[in-house]
C-alpha cells in the first residue's frame, strides 16, 4: 500500500511540474495573440483621446490638456504611452503595448500568489481565468484599465508577500506594495477601490493577530499620497460630474457581472459538469494522495471578497460623489474571480491532479478558440471601427453631385473617427456642431459635447463649432452619423426638426446614414 501511495506521489508531483511549462505556453500564445489584435484593430474613440494627448509636444502641455477637463484620466497612461511610442514608434501595436505587458503582468501576478497557497495547476487555472472573460479584451485597448488590472495583482501579491515574510526582502516587497498601489491610483482614477480590499483583508489580518503591522499600514496609506498631487485634475474633473453620459445605476450591478463572466459561460459550465461526473464517481473513494485541503488564510480570502465586490464599491460612490459609472471602472473584480476560480480547482479536485490539468487545458483551449473566432470573424468587441466604416462616408459623399457642401457628424465618435481615419476628401468637410445645453435637453446629458469644446477644438485642433451660428450661416448642409449604436450621443436631428429643418435621407448601410438638412430662407 506504502508502494501505490508513494507511486501516486511521484506520478501526481510529475503532472504540477506541467504547470511550469503550459503558463510559459499560454504567455506565448497570449503575446501572439494580443499583438496580432492590436495590429489589426483600428483606434475608436477613448482610444484616439489616448493617442492625441500622448503625441502633444510635451507632459506639461499633457498637464494643461488634461485641466481642460474633457478626459479625466490621469497624467501617467500619457507618460507610458510617450515612452512606448519613443522606443517602438507611433503604430496600433505601440499605443497598446503598455496595456499587454500589464495584462500580462496581471496572470503572472495570480500565478504567482495561488501558488503560495495551493498547487501549481490551481495556480495556472487562476491565471487562466481572465483571459476568458470580457476583461480580456482590454489587453489590448490603449487606455488606463489594462494598467490598473496589472498594478492592481502586482499590489496583491506584494501585501500576500508582507504579510509572510520577514527580513530585507520584506521592505522590497512593502516598497513595491506601495508603488504599485500608487501606480494603479495614477493610471485611473477608480483605481483607488484597489485600496479597499487590501485594507480590508489587512484589517482581517490584525484582527486575528491581535496586534497592528505598522509597516503594511503605512505603505497603504502612502499609495493615496499621488491624489494630492492629482488634486486639480480631480476637481477640474468634477465639473462634469452632473451630467456624465453614463450615470450610475443599480442595475448597473448585475450587469457588471453577467457582462464580465458571459464569455467564460462554456468553459465554466463544462468544469461544473466535469466536477459533477467526478465527485458521483469518486466523491466517496479514498483518496490516492494527501487529502489535506490546501485554501488561503482568512485575512486573504477577506481581500479577495473586497475585489469580487469592488463593483459594488465602485457603484456606491459614484451613487453618492462622482455620478459616473462605466462597467470598467470596477475591472479588477475579476482579480479576486480568479483567485476564486484557482481555490474552487483546487477543493474540487485535490485528490486528482490530472483532472486539475484538464481544468486549465479547458480554459486555455476556450481562449484559444475564442479569439480564433475573433481573428476570423471579428466581433465588434475586436475590431470596434471596421475599414468599411470609415471608407463608406467618404463614398457617399463623393457620389453626390454637391461636393462643396459641409459634412456635419452628428455623433463624437463618428466624428473623431472620420477626422483621423478618413480620406482627404472627407476630412477638409467634417465638421462637428456642439451645443451643451440643447444636449442636455435632448439626451439628459452633455459632458460629451462639454468635451467637445474643451478638448477636441483647443487640443486634438479638430473642427469643433458653436451649433448656432453654423446653422444660421447655412442653408443647406449634409448630416452624417451612427444613429443606431449611437443613440445615446446623437441630439442634432431632433434639435433641426424643432427649428423646421427639412431632412432628406440619400444613403445608408451599416447603421450609418447620409441625410441631407435643408431649410428655406424667409
Amino acid at each position: 500500500m506504502i508502494d501505490v501511495d508513494a507511486r501516486h506521489t511521484v506520478r501526481d508531483r510529475g503532472v504540477e511540474r506541467l504547470a511550469v511549462p503550459m503558463f510559459a505556453g499560454l504567455s506565448v500564445v497570449y503575446a501572439l495573440l494580443t499583438w496580432t489584435l492590436a495590429r489589426r484593430k483600428l483606434m475608436w474613440n477613448d482610444e484616439l483621446y489616448t493617442y492625441y494627448i500622448a503625441r502633444l509636444p510635451s507632459m506639461h502641455h499633457v498637464w494643461n490638456a488634461l485641466m481642460a477637463r474633457g478626459e479625466q484620466t490621469p497624467p501617467l497612461l500619457f507618460a507610458i504611452t510617450r515612452l512606448s511610442f519613443r522606443l517602438f514608434g507611433v503604430n496600433h501595436v505601440s499605443i497598446r503595448l503598455p496595456e499587454i505587458l500589464a495584462f500580462w503582468m496581471m496572470t503572472a501576478c495570480l500565478y504567482a500568489l495561488v501558488r503560495r497557497r495551493m498547487s501549481a495547476i490551481s495556480a495556472l487555472c487562476a491565471a487562466a481565468f481572465p483571459l476568458v472573460t470580457m476583461a480580456f479584451p482590454y489587453a489590448y485597448e490603449a487606455r488606463s484599465y489594462g494598467l490598473v488590472l496589472g498594478f492592481a495583482a502586482l499590489a496583491l501579491l506584494s501585501w500576500q508577500a508582507a504579510t509572510s515574510i520577514a527580513g530585507r526582502a520584506r521592505v522590497l516587497v512593502l516598497v513595491c506594495l506601495a508603488a504599485s498601489l500608487a501606480a494603479a491610483v495614477s493610471s485611473h482614477y477608480y483605481g483607488v477601490f484597489v485600496l479597499g480590499p487590501l485594507a480590508f483583508g489587512e484589517a482581517v489580518r490584525t484582527i486575528t493577530r491581535r496586534r497592528l503591522d505598522i509597516a503594511v499600514w503605512a505603505a497603504l496609506a502612502i499609495s493615496v499620497v499621488p491624489l494630492a498631487w492629482h488634486l486639480p485634475l480631480i476637481k477640474a474633473g468634477t465639473a462634469y460630474s452632473g451630467a456624465f453620459w453614463s450615470p450610475p445605476q443599480w442595475i448597473n450591478l448585475p450587469d457588471f457581472y453577467q457582462d464580465l463572466l458571459f464569455p467564460a459561460l462554456v468553459p465554466v459550465a463544462a468544469i461544473l459538469t466535469l466536477a459533477a461526473i467526478y465527485h458521483a464517481v469518486f466523491g466517496h473513494g479514498p483518496s490516492p494522495i494527501d487529502d489535506e485541503r490546501r485554501t488561503l488564510p482568512l485575512h486573504e480570502l477577506a481581500a479577495i471578497g473586497g475585489f469580487v465586490l469592488i463593483p459594488l464599491a465602485s457603484l456606491v460612490l459614484a451613487k453618492l460623489v462622482t455620478g459616473a459609472f462605466v462597467n470598467r471602472y470596477a475591472l479588477p473584480s475579476v482579480i479576486g474571480m480568479s483567485v476564486l476560480a484557482g481555490l474552487a480547482t483546487e477543493l474540487a479536485f485535490r485528490r486528482r491532479p490530472a483532472l486539475r490539468v484538464l481544468v486549465a487545458a479547458c480554459l486555455a483551449g476556450w481562449f484559444v478558440l475564442s479569439q480564433a473566432r475573433e481573428l476570423v470573424q471579428p466581433t465588434v468587441v475586436s475590431v470596434p471601427v471596421t475599414p468599411a466604416s470609415v471608407a463608406r462616408p467618404a463614398q457617399w459623399v463623393a457620389a453626390l453631385r454637391d461636393q462643396d457642401l459641409p459634412v456635419v457628424v452628428a455623433d463624437p465618435h463618428t466624428f473623431i473617427v472620420l477626422s483621423h481615419y478618413g480620406a482627404p476628401g472627407i476630412t477638409s468637410r467634417l465638421v462637428y456642431l456642439a451645443d451643451p445645453d440643447r444636449a442636455l435637453k435632448v439626451l439628459g446629458h452633455n459632458s460629451i459635447e462639454r468635451g467637445m469644446l474643451d478638448l477636441l477644438q483647443p487640443w486634438f485642433h479638430l473642427n469643433v463649432v458653436r451649433f448656432g451660428p453654423f446653422v444660421a450661416e447655412h442653408t443647406r448642409f449634409l448630416v452624417l452619423g451612427n444613429f443606431v449604436k449611437n443613440s445615446f450621443m446623437n441630439w442634432i436631428l431632433p434639435e433641426l426638426h424643432a427649428l423646421g429643418w427639412h431632412t432628406e435621407l440619400l444613403d445608408h448601410g451599416g447603421g450609418d446614414m447620409l441625410i441631407l438638412a435643408s431649410r428655406e430662407l424667409r
